[in-house]
């Protein structure tokens, strides 16, 4: 009997220790929505509609081309929170370039931040340039 309750603290603390030492905090509802919209754009809508996600006044030149570009494979690191309001995220994207059926990667390092303590999520840096 005393192995066993040896056995169940043991496990309590070893449990409780890695919920303690989880570096991903709860993710706000508003950012999952908005991570999952931006990729499911990269992965099945027009490209160029990624520049809708950053801020209003920070949207940079949309390069042209992008049409030419179809997404096989994406895959993200999932959120983590970086500071106040300020979330990041990476995700692999595999692609191909359809006029030259070349095939690349780029990695999407995304920066997400809330001024208005998380109702709205925008992407502070642009999307990645597909064409480098």
């Amino acid at each position: 009997m005393p192995l066993r309750l040896l056995l169940l603290v043991t496990v309590g603390l070893l449990l409780g220790a890695c919920m303690a030492t989880n570096p991903y905090d709860p993710v706000p509802k508003t950012l999952g929505v908005k991570a999952d919209a931006y990729e499911d754009v990269t992965r099945w809508r027009e490209l160029s509609k990624l520049y809708a996600f950053m801020a209003p006044g920070k949207v940079t030149e949309i390069p042209e081309g992008l049409d030419r570009v179809r997404v096989s494979h994406y895959e993200s690191s999932g959120l983590r929170q970086t500071g106040p309001w300020r979330w990041e995220q990476t995700a692999v994207i595999d692609y191909v370039l359809t006029d030259r059926q070349v095939v690349k990667r780029v990695v999407d390092r995304q920066i997400w931040v809330s001024d208005d303590e998380g109702k709205t999520w925008y992407r502070e840096n642009p999307p990645p340039d597909f064409f480098q």
